[in-house]
C-alpha cells in the first residue's frame, strides 16, 4: 500500500511523526526503512523543525551547545539527543550531580550565571569577586579577583549575550563586555567606563593574559533610584526603586523608557513586614513585571500602563490545586535508577468553589517564560503559582480562577528561595527541596509533572541557597548534596509530613496571615553544584 503513495506525501508525514514513531517504524515495516533510510537527514531535519528543536532555516551547531552535541554526528542522533534530554529532566533517563569547581575563590558563590553555548560560569561570591570558569572543567579562566579590593562583597550579577551587570556600593551598575565581542557593534557613545573599571582591567589582563574569555569595560550606568531589583535581558536592563522602574538599553547606553506608579496608594495591610517591598522584576519583549510584597503588577511597554495586577492574599487561586504527597518507597513512579532527579507523587485537589477569607502572604520572586506567553510567581511559603497565556486574562478572554494554576510544593513553614523559567521548564528552590515543574498546558484539563533533586532535601543546608539557575541541560545550585540518597528521601517524606505551621496565624472573617519573612542567604558557603542531564 505505501508503494502507491507519493515519495514526497510519505515524507511529508513522516517528517511530522514523533522521534520514537519514527524508530517504531523502521522496526516492523521493511518499506517504511528503506525509506526512511534513504531520506535519513532530510526527514529527521524536518522531524527536528516540526518538533521545534531549531528554526526552519537553521542548524544545530549554531544553537546549542557542545555539551549537548557530545557524539552528535547528524539530524537523527541529534533528534534522538533531544528526546533523551527531555526523558532525563523527568529523571526517565541517567544523570549526574556533581560540584562544578573545586578552587577556593569559587568555594563561596553568591550569584552566578550560565552560557552554556559559550561554555562558562559568571559568578560573584560573599567575599568580594567575580570570576569566570570554564562550564567543563571548572577551571578559572578570568577574574576580579578578591585581591584586587575591586567588586563588592556579595555583588548580584546578571548576564546575557556577552554582557555582565554588576552593581557597585553606591548602586551604579557596571557593564562589561566580552571582548572578543568589543567591536562587534558600535562602542557607546554615553555612560563609558570610569578610571576605575579601565585600571581593574588593565589588572586583570596582566593575571590572564592568555585566557579564551576576558571581559572589557562597557558603560558605567549611574542609577538616579534607590536599587531595589534589577534584570537583564538582552538587550534591556530593567532597574526597579520603590516607585520607579528604568529601561536602559546596554549595547548603547541610552534609558529608553521609564515606568512609573510601581505602588498602589497605602492602604492597611495585617504584615509585619514592608507593604511596599520590591521583592524581584522581569521583563519580556511586550511586558515588565514588578513583583511587590502584596501584589504582581503587569506593565506594558508600549503604553507604561499596568494592565494586570494579582494580589497574593488568596487563599485558593484556581479550581484546581496540586500539591505533593509523601513518597512511597516501593512506587517512585518513572524514575531511572541512576537519575538525580525522582518524580514526585502530585495530588490534585478540585475544588467546585473558592474559600471565603484572605490568606495574607508575600510575593517573592516572578519569571516570564522566555515565549513571553505564561508567568510563574512564587510565594514566601513553598507555593508556585503559575499563570498560563496571562495575556488572555488581561485580553478579559479569560478568568484568573479558571486559569492559574496553583502548586504546594511541601510544607508551608519552609521559605521559598529562589526561581527559574527556562526552557519550558520551571524551577523552584525553597528550604524544603529543590524541584522541576513540567507543565502540561495542551491538554484539556492542564497538569503538572514535578520532579525533585534526590540529594537535596536539608533544611540545614538549603535555608544558605542563594542562587538557582538552569539551562538546556542542567540546573545549577549552589548547595552541597547529602551523599545519602535514601537518607535524603526520608528527610523529604518527613519534611513533607510535616503540618507545623505557627507561621501562620489565624485573623478575624476567616483570615489569615503567613508572617514567614522572604528567603535571605546569610552567608554564601557553598560552591555550585551542576546536575546534568546529558546522557553519558
Amino acid at each position: 500500500m505505501i508503494n502507491n503513495l507519493p515519495t514526497e506525501l510519505v515524507l511529508k508525514v513522516l517528517s511530522h511523526s514523533p522521534i520514537k514513531t519514527l524508530h517504531s517504524l523502521c522496526l516492523v515495516c521493511h518499506q517504511l526503512n528503506d525509506i526512511i533510510q534513504a531520506h535519513e537527514a532530510s526527514i529527521y531535519h524536518n522531524a527536528a523543525t516540526f518538533h521545534g528543536y531549531v528554526p526552519a532555516n537553521a542548524h544545530y551547531n549554531e544553537i546549542y551547545s557542545s555539551r549537548s552535541l557530545v557524539g552528535i554526528d547528524g539530524w537523527k542522533s541529534f533528534c534522538k539527543r533531544r528526546v533523551l534530554i527531555a526523558q532525563g529532566w523527568l529523571g526517565r533517563q541517567p544523570s549526574t550531580l556533581r560540584q562544578h569547581s573545586r578552587t577556593a575563590s569559587n568555594s563561596k558563590v553568591h550569584r552566578f550565571k550560565i552560557d552554556e553555548r559559550r561554555g562558562f560560569i559568571v559568578s560573584t561570591s560573599s567575599q568580594g569577586s567575580l570570576n569566570v570558569t570554564d562550564l567543563a572543567t571548572g577551571d578559572t579562566l578570568w577574574a576580579l579577583d578578591k585581591e584586587l579590593n575591586y567588586v563588592r562583597r556579595f555583588a548580584q550579577c546578571d548576564y546575557g549575550e556577552g554582557f555582565v551587570v554588576f552593581d557597585r556600593d553606591d548602586a551604579s551598575k557596571e557593564v562589561w563586555r566580552l571582548a572578543s565581542e568589543y567591536n562587534m557593534s558600535p562602542l557607546p557613545a554615553i555612560s563609558l567606563p570610569d578610571s576605575r573599571q579601565l585600571d581593574a582591567y588593565a589588572r586583570s589582563c596582566a593575571l590572564y593574559p592568555a585566557s579564551r574569555v576576558q571581559f572589557r569595560p562597557w558603560l558605567l550606568l549611574h542609577i538616579p533610584l534607590d536599587t531595589r531589583a534589577y534584570r537583564f535581558v538582552y538587550p534591556s536592563l530593567l532597574v526597579s526603586g520603590l516607585h520607579q522602574a528604568i529601561i536602559f538599553d546596554v549595547p548603547t547606553g541610552a534609558r529608553v523608557q521609564r515606568i512609573d506608579e510601581l505602588q498602589d496608594a497605602p492602604h492597611l495591610r495585617p504584615y509585619r513586614f514592608d507593604n511596599i517591598a520590591v521583592h524581584d522584576v522581569d521583563l519580556g519583549a511586550q511586558h515588565v513585571l514588578v513583583c511587590c510584597a502584596p501584589s504582581l503588577k503587569v506593565f506594558s511597554r508600549a503604553t507604561g500602563d499596568c494592565i494586570l495586577q494579582i494580589g497574593s492574599h488568596e487563599i485558593l487561586y484556581s479550581q484546581h490545586r496540586f500539591r505533593l504527597i509523601p513518597e512511597d518507597a516501593q512506587a517512585v513512579p518513572h524514575t531511572h535508577p541512576h537519575s538525580e532527579l525522582v518524580e514526585c507523587r502530585t495530588q490534585q485537589e478540585i475544588y467546585t468553589s473558592l474559600p471565603r477569607g484572605r490568606q495574607f502572604d508575600q510575593f517573592v520572586a516572578v519569571r516570564v517564560s522566555p515565549c513571553g506567553l505564561h508567568v510563574a510567581l512564587l510565594l514566601s511559603c513553598s507555593r508556585l503559582i503559575v499563570v498560563p497565556y496571562f495575556e488572555r486574562i488581561i485580553a478579559g478572554e479569560a478568568w484568573e480562577e479558571d486559569t492559574l494554576i496553583d502548586i504546594e510544593l511541601g510544607c508551608i513553614r519552609y521559605e521559598s528561595i529562589d526561581l527559574a523559567y527556562e526552557h519550558d521548564r520551571i524551577a523552584v528552590a525553597t528550604a524544603g527541596g529543590v524541584f522541576v515543574v513540567h507543565l502540561h498546558l495542551d491538554e484539556r484539563w492542564p497538569y503538572v509533572t514535578v520532579n525533585r533533586v534526590a540529594r537535596m532535601t536539608d533544611p540545614d543546608d538549603l535555608q544558605y541557597v542563594s542562587c538557582m539557575q538552569m539551562t538546556d541541560t542542567g540546573l545549577f545550585v549552589n548547595c552541597k548534596p547529602s551523599p545519602d540518597p535514601e537518607h535524603a528521601s526520608r528527610t523529604f517524606n518527613t519534611n513533607l509530613s510535616d503540618k507545623f505551621a505557627s507561621n501562620v496565624q489565624a485573623l478575624r472573617d476567616r483570615d489569615r496571615l503567613v508572617v514567614a519573612p522572604p528567603h535571605e542567604a546569610i552567608a554564601a558557603v557553598s560552591a555550585i553544584y551542576d546536575l546534568n542531564v546529558v546522557p553519558v
